[in-house]
């Protein structure tokens, strides 16, 4: 029976007492399985609470049929999250950052070691933080790092980003591009840890521009991105 761990990133409803769970796991990347039993029962084996947006839980499953989905035969918690989940800024920005990777995880497979140390790094250092309200941006311009369209600053006088070409630029572009203060912090945040974000401060208007600047970034490089639902929510959390 084969053993992995990895990140929980969609989780839903299949008939009267299953669930159909995708993580992305360390060794193998996105795979989906269903879990049986986990509704419908006073009893169930496992806890709903192991498969919320972005746990990350260690499992044993049943190896199956190419065309058939694995069986989830036994999980436990890697790691207890002490906030992201209790707290509602942050349980909103987790559900939000799951849409995204979602959408950005389309093919089964792919693993990526680096990017894997990256959700690993970057959640628990999110869960060990009082609050961080721009998390979600850095998280989101660090992730293109690891998926092929990480921003190129050609020259820090530039006065454009180019959404489309992913460069910075003298010239103003035709099509969609980040501009003046936007651009500066824009700038900060590529050249910033996530140990630097508690001692930066974003306006609400500044931080939702920026967050749809980066949404339209994704959907302009990722063939089937698909805008979060959620996105509505938070900018309502962080209003």
């Amino acid at each position: 029976m084969p053993n992995s761990k990895g990140f929980v990133v969609k989780s839903i409803k299949n008939g009267e007492t299953s669930m159909i769970v995708s993580c992305y796991l360390e060794d193998i990347g996105l795979k989906s399985f269903i879990v049986k039993g986990i509704y419908g029962t006073k009893k169930p084996k496992f806890s709903k609470a192991h498969f919320f947006p972005l746990n990350f839980i260690s499992i044993n499953y049943s190896l199956s049929k190419p065309d058939r989905l694995s069986y989830i035969k036994e999980v436990k918690p890697v790691i207890i999250f002490n906030t992201l989940h209790s707290s509602i800024e942050k349980s909103t920005v987790i559900i939000f950052l799951s849409e995204i990777l979602n959408s950005v995880f389309k093919e089964e497979g792919d693993k990526n070691q680096n990017l894997f140390n990256f959700l690993d790094k970057s959640i628990r250092w999110y869960d060990a933080q009082e609050n961080c309200n721009n998390f979600h941006i850095k998280f989101l311009i660090e992730l293109t790092r690891h998926i092929g369209f990480y921003p190129n600053i050609v020259n820090q006088e530039d006065k454009f980003f180019n959404l489309e070409s992913g460069s910075s630029s003298t010239i103003k572009p035709i099509s969609k591009f980040i501009e003046f203060d936007d651009y500066e912090l824009f700038k900060q945040l590529l050249g910033m840890k996530f140990e630097d974000l508690n001692y930066m401060a974003i306006n609400k208007d500044s931080r939702l521009r920026l967050l749809n600047h980066i949404i339209d970034y994704y959907s302009l490089h990722l063939q089937m991105f698909k805008s979060p639902k959620s996105i509505d929510i938070l900018s309502e959390i962080f209003k």
